[in-house]
C-alpha cells in the first residue's frame, strides 16, 4: 500500500446510523479540497458504544475504500469522531503557579495544563481534548492569554474532554483490524461548533444541539471555546423505532415513513390526512393510520430527548453563558416542525446549522447530517498546518507518552 502523503487527512466519522469517510488535501494556509468521499449504514456500534467490532470493521471497510477509489489516494493514519456517552464525558478543573520574578512564557501554560493532566494519569482516563477557558493573574479575571505579563500566580480554569481508557482501546483496535492508524479522537460536539458556528457565536456564547441517529448532545461555546458538552442515547433511530411499534411495521417502513412525512408540527389537516403502511418493506397488505397519530408519535420522543437535555444543560453553571442562542444541526435537525419545538423546550431562538462550504464537498454531503465529518476535516487541517500537536490528545490510548513528553519538554 503506498504510503500516505504528508498533504492528504483523512477522517471517520463513525455513528450510529452511518459512517463517513472524508479524504482531503490541505493546502496553503489550512485550505481544504474534499477529494474522496465514502458513506454507508453503520453497523455494531449504539450511542458511541461499540457492540460488535466486527459489524463496525465491515462497515469502517466499505466506507474507507469508497473513499479512497474516489480520491485515488489511499489513507493509513485517519482522525476518528467520538460521541459523548457514558465512557466519554467532561469537565471543569482549575490549576495555580507560582509565576513571580518572571515574564510568563507557553512554558508556563504548559506547566498549568500538565498539572490538571498528570491527575488522571493514573485513573484510566484519557484526555481528548483541553481548553484553557479562563486565565486568572493575581486573582484577576477575564485574561484570554496571559503571554508576555507579570504576576505572582498565575490560574486557568479548563473544560476537560475525558474517555474511559478501554473506550478508546477498543476504537483503536477496531481501527488497526481496518488497517488504520488514529492520529487523533475528535469529540463529534467540537467538531460539529467547528463546522457550523460562526465566530461572533462561538465567542458571545451558543448552545449548539446536535440530533443524530443513535445520540443527541448538547454543548455551549464561549470565548471562542467549548465549554461543556453532554450526550444522551437517544436519536432517530427510537423515533424510527416508535414508529416501528407504533404503526406495526417493520424497520425500514418506518424510516421511510418518518422521511416521507414525519414532523413535529400538528397541522389542521393532519388529522384527516390517511397515510398507508406496508405492514413490512415487501409487504402487499397495507394498514391505514391519520397523519395526526404519526405526528403524536414523533413529537412526544422529540420533546422527551428535549426535555432530558434541558434537564442536563440546567445543572451546569455554564447554561447561562448559551442560553440566547441555540444552534441545532445532525440529521434530526431536517424534520419538519423541530426549530420551533426547540425554540419552545429552550426559550430561545434557533437555527439550523449547516456546515460551511468546503472545496469538493459534494451536494449530497452538505447537509446538517454531515456536519461533524465537516468539522473534523477543518480540525484536521488546523493540526496539519500548524503542526502543532493537540498535547492533550495522542488518539491511540497512550496517555503516559503526554505526561513523558511534558516532563521532558516543560518540567524542570
Amino acid at each position: 500500500m503506498p504510503k500516505q502523503r504528508t498533504n492528504i487527512v483523512g477522517i471517520l466519522d463513525i455513528g450510529s446510523s452511518k459512517v463517513v469517510c472524508f479524504i482531503a488535501k490541505v493546502g496553503g494556509h489550512g485550505r481544504l479540497e474534499v477529494i474522496g468521499i465514502g458513506y454507508n449504514h453503520s453497523g455494531g456500534v449504539r450511542a458511541g458504544v461499540i457492540t460488535d467490532i466486527k459489524a463496525l470493521e465491515r462497515a469502517i471497510v466499505q466506507a474507507v475504500e469508497a473513499a479512497e477509489k474516489m480520491a485515488e489516494e489511499s489513507v493509513q493514519r485517519v482522525y476518528v469522531g467520538v460521541t459523548p456517552n457514558t465512557t466519554i464525558s467532561s469537565m471543569v478543573m482549575s490549576s495555580e503557579l507560582l509565576v513571580s520574578g518572571h515574564e510568563i512564557s507557553n512554558k508556563d501554560e504548559k506547566k498549568l495544563l500538565f498539572q490538571v493532566l498528570d491527575k488522571y494519569a493514573d485513573q484510566g482516563l484519557e484526555i481528548i481534548h483541553s481548553f484553557a477557558y479562563e486565565y486568572m493573574l493575581d486573582g484577576h479575571r477575564g485574561i484570554g492569554s496571559p503571554l508576555g505579563m507579570y504576576g505572582n500566580k498565575l490560574a486557568c480554569e479548563y473544560h476537560l474532554v475525558y474517555a474511559q481508557s478501554n473506550t478508546l482501546i477498543n476504537l483503536t483496535n477496531c481501527m488497526a483490524r481496518c488497517q488504520l492508524d488514529v492520529d487523533n479522537y475528535v469529540l463529534s460536539a467540537y467538531a460539529s461548533g467547528l463546522a457550523c458556528l460562526t465566530q461572533d457565536e462561538m465567542d458571545l456564547g451558543v448552545t449548539l444541539i446536535e440530533l443524530g441517529g443513535g445520540a443527541t448532545s448538547v454543548s455551549i461555546f464561549h470565548r471562542g471555546q467549548l465549554i461543556f458538552s453532554d450526550g444522551i442515547p437517544l436519536g432517530g433511530t427510537n423515533i424510527t423505532n416508535d414508529i416501528a411499534r407504533g404503526l406495526s411495521t417493520d424497520y425500514s417502513t418506518a424510516e421511510r415513513i418518518k422521511t416521507l412525512y414525519g414532523s413535529v408540527l400538528l397541522n389542521s389537516n393532519d388529522e384527516h390526512e390517511k397515510i398507508e403502511v406496508p405492514i413490512s418493506e415487501d409487504a402487499e397488505e397495507v394498514n391505514i393510520t391519520s397523519r395526526a397519530f404519526l405526528v403524536e408519535i414523533v413529537r412526544a420522543r422529540m420533546e422527551e430527548t428535549l426535555e432530558i437535555l434541558r434537564t442536563r444543560l440546567d445543572s451546569s453553571p455554564a447554561a447561562r453563558l448559551g442560553r440566547g442562542k441555540v444552534v441545532i444541526t445532525g440529521g434530526g435537525a431536517q424534520l419538519n416542525g423541530v426549530r420551533d419545538l426547540v425554540g419552545q423546550v429552550f426559550s430561545s431562538t434557533v437555527r439550523v446549522g449547516y456546515p460551511r462550504i468546503i472545496a469538493g464537498l459534494a451536494e449530497s454531503t452538505r447537509g446538517p447530517s454531515f456536519s461533524t465529518a465537516a468539522g473534523m476535516l477543518i480540525y484536521a487541517a488546523e493540526v496539519q498546518f500548524t503542526r502543532q500537536p493537540d498535547y492533550s490528545n495522542k488518539g491511540s490510548g497512550t496517555f503516559s507518552k503526554v505526561v513523558e513528553w511534558f516532563k521532558e519538554h516543560f518540567v524542570a
